[in-house]
């Protein structure tokens, strides 16, 4: 039996311009190394606790991953580069001196809290505007 396509028949139909599985999934797991690495990193600066080279290894592991899951333009390689070789260098200096000290975990917690503040507050968000048809004659 011959297959007469449809407009409506999903087999014919290519993939949506959306986000890939892939995508979605860099996205979520950078979130998430991302997240837990950083409150990790909140409460050993609120409690004066020690860190180790570790929580800084997956907040800029998963910074790269999400960085690489959320942009498309041509510079998300500028910032992946930036990002992995700060925290490359940040790493290698947590080991060589044996434990992070209070300026190291306050940089990545407190500037984490400025970007996102900034991406939340202070960042303009286009204007939505919904046409309305006209009014009948």
């Amino acid at each position: 039996m011959d297959h007469a396509p449809t407009p409506n028949d999903p087999r014919d139909q290519e993939e949506a311009p959306s986000e890939s599985h892939t995508e979605a999934m860099q996205k979520f797991m950078g979130f998430i190394l991302m997240v837990l690495s950083w409150l990790q990193l909140l409460v050993a600066v609120s409690s004066g606790s020690d860190a180790d080279y570790l929580p800084f290894l997956f907040y800029f592991f998963g910074l790269v991953i999400f960085v690489n899951g959320t942009m498309s333009s041509p510079y998300k390689y500028l910032i992946m580069g930036a990002a992995s070789l700060t925290g490359l260098a940040l790493i290698y200096h947590i080991r060589s001196i044996g434990a992070a000290t209070r300026w190291e975990k306050g940089m990545v917690v407190y500037g984490t809290i400025l970007i996102v503040g900034y991406f939340i507050f202070a960042r303009q968000k286009p204007v939505r505007r919904i046409r309305t048809p006209n009014p009948p004659p």
